[in-house]
């Protein structure tokens, strides 16, 4: 009995140790491929961009001119001249300079002229406005002095006058007719001639009748003076009194303005005068300008450098050409001291960042290798899609290494783990989880 329970009991020990042997090669075998893979995965990544040396100190090449500004090219350095500060790179034509500032002087001294004249003009004018404020103030006066006149004097005369007058014919008729009969009676008891009597009597009778004439006449006139005349000359002398008070109102607010609008066109030209006087000196100043000079050691090219790319098509200068007082002639580039331009595509944003280090590869020297750091990354972009960035060079960069020479730029990183991965890895820890749990 001994001898058969012993080995019925170890059977499944033994199974059970064999099994663990068994699967300890294989979960190690496991582990190691995907520790292999995972490594693979997580290898640097490389990224490459194209860049420009640029150079930190730059001189513009300019006459800056405000009015001399049609400049004519007697003598120029050639592009690619290496120059110092000081040195003199552009020599224009003078002649056209010197006729422009004489007809200018000329322009200015006419101008002086023309502003004397009208300074004197002026002078007489307020004169002259001040004899017609006092002719205006005057006809006021006199207009205000009638219309008293006529109310304190003239309209109680008039009216008066015609009462008169009606009064006095009244008089003349009562006395012609009184007169008349007297005659009469006195010629019915003499013993005169009736040839002679008749002619007293006619006379008489045509006295009588003139001023019964006389007296109509009167009555119509003391009717009309009262009725019409001595209301019409009262609406006449309120009506020549108000104009006069307005002829007199406006005359002087005329005067005024005229004087105003006269001071601010003489104030204008005077400022105006100013101003030319100030542009001749300014012309002057520029006259100096007939040669322009290098402000800093470097290589001298023609035209705008731009984010440290040259133009897009070769600028032609040299005796004759024609250039513009504000026009960028050439620039000077210092190549003591650089940083490269790049510009960043909108995708290696997530990739580069201001910090990163980098290697900087001169593509036109060889075996020459900078290192680098981003300085600075724009924060709109600079065109459609690219932004600008700005990386700083550590260290002495070759002389060979000039500015506006191009090079690559190397930053390495680290390959991000993709989603899927990530996924089974999960799923793997799980899985080796589970496998510890039920080997425990």
């Amino acid at each position: 009995m001994t001898r058969s329970w012993r080995p019925a009991a170890c059977r499944p020990m033994f199974l059970f140790v064999l099994l663990l042997t068994v699967s300890v090669p294989a979960g190690y075998a496991e582990e190691k491929e995907d520790k292999a893979a995972s490594s693979a995965d997580s290898a640097d990544v490389t990224v490459k961009l194209d860049g420009t040396f640029e150079a930190i100190r730059q001189f513009e090449v300019t006459a800056d001119n405000e009015h001399l500004t049609n400049l004519v090219i007697e003598r120029i350095v050639p592009s690619g001249t290496s120059v110092t500060e000081g040195q003199t790179l552009v020599w224009f034509e003078t002649k056209p300079l010197d006729d422009k500032i004489r007809s200018a002087e000329s322009d200015l001294a006419i101008a002086r002229l023309d502003l004397e004249s009208d300074e004197f003009a002026h002078e007489q004018f307020l004169k002259q406005q001040t004899l017609d404020k006092a002719k205006a103030r005057r006809t006021r006066d006199q207009a205000q002095q009638a219309y008293d006149n006529y109310q304190r004097v003239d309209r109680e005369r008039a009216i008066k006058q015609a009462k008169f007058s009606l009064e006095s014919s009244q008089f003349s008729l009562e006395s012609a007719t009184e007169e008349y009969r007297q005659l009469e009676q006195m010629y019915k008891e003499d013993d005169l001639t009736e040839e002679s009597e008749e002619i007293v009597l006619r006379r008489a009778k045509r006295a009588m009748e003139s001023a019964q004439f006389s007296l109509d006449r009167a009555k119509i006139q003391h009717d009309r003076t009262i009725k019409q005349s001595i209301p019409r000359d009262d609406a006449n002398q309120e009506e020549t009194l108000a104009r006069a008070l307005i002829d007199y109102e406006k005359a002087v607010h005329a005067m005024g303005i005229d004087k105003q609008k006269r001071e601010l066109e003489l104030r204008r030209k005077r400022v105006k005068l100013e101003q030319q006087a100030e542009k001749f000196d300014e012309m002057r100043a520029e006259r100096k300008k007939v040669v322009l000079k290098s402000a800093l050691d470097g290589i001298f090219v023609y035209g705008t450098v731009t984010r440290a790319k040259l133009p897009a098509k070769p600028v032609e200068l040299k005796k004759g050409s024609g250039v513009s007082g504000k026009q960028v002639i050439g620039t000077v580039l210092a190549p003591t001291k650089l940083q490269v331009r790049v510009e960043l595509p909108e995708p290696q944003l997530k990739s580069v960042h201001v910090g990163d280090r980098c290697k900087v590869v001169p593509k036109g020297i060889a075996d020459a290798e900078l290192n680098g750091v981003v300085k600075s990354i724009g924060i709109v972009p600079l065109t459609a899609g690219k932004y600008d960035c700005i990386v700083s060079l550590r260290g002495k960069a070759s002389a060979d290494v000039l500015p506006a020479m191009t090079c690559e730029l190397q930053f390495t990183t680290a390959k991000p783990k993709a989603a899927d991965d990530a996924e089974k890895d999960g799923a793997e820890k799980d899985g080796a989880e589970k496998k510890d749990e039920a080997s425990k």
